[in-house]
C-alpha cells in the first residue's frame, strides 16, 4: 500500500511537470495574432474594450503572458513553504506553553515542517534564473545597476533567512532531544522570526505591489501561516487516525486543534479588516490603487475569500465533529491558496490574471513534493 501511494504522487509529480514544461514552451513562443485575440476576448468579459490599446503596451502584455507559468509556480512554492512555516510557528507555540496535550501531534507538525528547506531553495532558484532573465517574476531589468545590488541584496536576505530558519528546525525538530532546551530554541525562533519576517514579508510578496506599502501586511501573513499549519495538521490527524496509523488521535485533540483553527481563522479576518481600515482612517487615497486593481483584475474574490476563510469557520467551527473538521480544513487551504494568489498575481499578471492550466500544474507539482516529504519523514519516523 505504500509503495503504491508513493507511486501515485510520483506520478502526479512527473503529470504536474509535463504540464508546467508545456504551458512554460506555449506562453514563451506564443503567436501575436493568439496574444491580441486574448486580449480581446479578456476585454470583452471586463465589458473595457477601450482600456487595453495593444500598440501602445505590446511589451507589456506579452512579458505578462510569458510570466504566467513562473507566477504560478512561484505562488504554488510560496503557498506551501507558508504551510511549513506555519507548522512550524505552531511547533514553536507547544513547546514554549508547556502544553502536554500536543505531544502525540509533534511528528506530524514536524513532517510538516521537513518541506521548508526544499521549499526555500526553490524561491532562491527562482530568484536565481529572474536574475538571469530567464523570467521576469520580479520586475527587474538586469542591465541597470542599481537592480542588480537591490536584486543581490533581496537573494542576501533570502538566503540569511532559509538558513537561519534551517538551523532552528534542525535544533528544535532533529538535534536537541532534552525538552528544556528545545523550548530555549523555540522562544529564540520566535523572537527571530518576529524580528526578520517583515523584510521576508516585504521582499517575497509585497515588492509585487510597488505602489503600496503595509504597515500591518507582515502580521496578516503570519496569521495565515498559522491558519494554514493548524489546517493541515489537523488533517493529517484526522486522515491518519482513520488509516489506523495514528492512533493516540483523541477527542481532546479534535477539539483543541478546532479551538486554534477557529482562533486563527479569525486573527487571519482582524488582520485582514485592519489593513483596510489603516488606509481608509488615515486617508491615504494613494493606497487604495492597491484595492481598486485587485477588485478590477479579480472581480469578487476578495468577497469570496472572507466568506471561505472565516464566515463558513466561525459558523461551523462550534461543531466538533470530525466530517465537519475536514471539511472546514479543505475549506481553509483552498481559501488561502486563494488569498496568496490573490496577494501576487493581481500585480504581476494583472488582466491576464486567471485560474488555469499553469496554476494546476503548479500546484501538483509543488503540492506532489510537499507529500512525498511529508510520506517519507513520517516512514523514517
Amino acid at each position: 500500500m505504500k509503495k503504491l501511494q508513493k507511486r501515485k504522487l510520483r506520478l502526479i509529480f512527473i503529470i504536474g511537470l509535463l504540464l508546467m514544461l508545456i504551458t512554460i514552451y506555449k506562453k514563451s513562443y506564443i503567436h501575436e495574432y493568439e496574444i491580441i485575440q486574448l486580449i480581446d476576448g479578456l476585454s470583452l468579459k471586463l465589458k473595457k474594450n477601450n482600456i487595453y490599446d495593444y500598440n501602445n503596451f505590446k511589451y507589456n502584455f506579452i512579458k505578462k503572458i510569458c510570466n504566467k507559468p513562473w507566477v504560478a509556480l512561484y505562488t504554488s512554492n510560496i503557498y506551501f513553504v507558508n504551510i511549513s512555516l506555519g507548522g512550524l510557528l505552531f511547533l514553536t507555540i507547544q513547546y514554549i506553553s508547556k502544553s502536554k496535550w500536543s505531544l502525540g501531534l509533534i511528528k506530524i507538525m514536524e513532517s510538516i515542517i521537513s518541506f521548508f528547506p526544499f521549499g526555500g531553495m526553490n524561491i532562491l532558484i527562482l530568484i536565481i534564473l529572474n536574475y538571469l532573465g530567464i523570467n521576469n517574476i520580479f520586475y527587474l531589468n538586469i542591465l541597470n545597476k542599481k537592480n542588480i545590488i537591490s536584486f543581490l541584496k533581496k537573494l542576501m536576505i533570502s538566503f540569511i533567512y532559509i538558513y537561519v530558519i534551517n538551523f532552528f528546525i534542525k535544533r528544535i525538530c532533529e538535534k536537541e532531544k532534552d525538552l528544556k532546551k528545545k523550548r530555549k530554541y523555540s522562544v529564540l525562533f520566535v523572537i527571530f522570526f518576529s524580528l526578520i519576517f517583515p523584510f521576508i514579508g516585504w521582499n517575497w510578496i509585497m515588492f509585487f505591489h510597488l505602489d503600496w506599502i503595509s504597515t500591518i501586511f507582515n502580521w496578516y501573513l503570519i496569521g495565515t501561516n498559522l491558519v494554514l499549519g493548524i489546517s493541515l495538521i489537523s488533517l493529517l490527524s484526522i486522515c491518519l487516525n482513520k488509516k489506523q496509523v495514528f492512533l493516540n488521535f483523541k477527542k481532546k485533540h479534535l477539539q483543541n486543534l478546532s479551538n486554534y483553527l477557529f482562533s486563527a481563522s479569525f486573527l487571519w479576518c482582524y488582520f485582514l479588516f485592519a489593513q483596510f481600515l489603516l488606509i481608509w482612517y488615515s486617508n491615504i487615497p494613494e493606497e487604495t490603487l492597491f484595492y481598486s486593481n485587485k477588485i478590477l483584475n479579480l472581480k469578487n474574490l476578495d468577497i469570496l475569500l472572507i466568506i471561505i476563510n472565516f464566515i463558513i469557520p466561525f459558523f461551523f467551527l462550534r461543531k466538533k465533529k470530525k466530517k465537519i473538521i475536514i471539511f472546514l480544513c479543505l475549506n481553509i487551504l483552498i481559501g488561502n491558496y486563494l488569498n496568496i494568489y490573490n496577494l501576487i498575481t493581481s500585480d504581476n499578471v494583472g488582466i491576464m490574471s486567471g485560474l488555469g492550466m499553469e496554476e494546476i500544474s503548479s500546484f501538483l507539482l509543488i503540492g506532489s513534493l510537499f507529500l512525498l516529504k511529508i510520506k517519507n519523514f513520517l516512514i523514517k519516523k
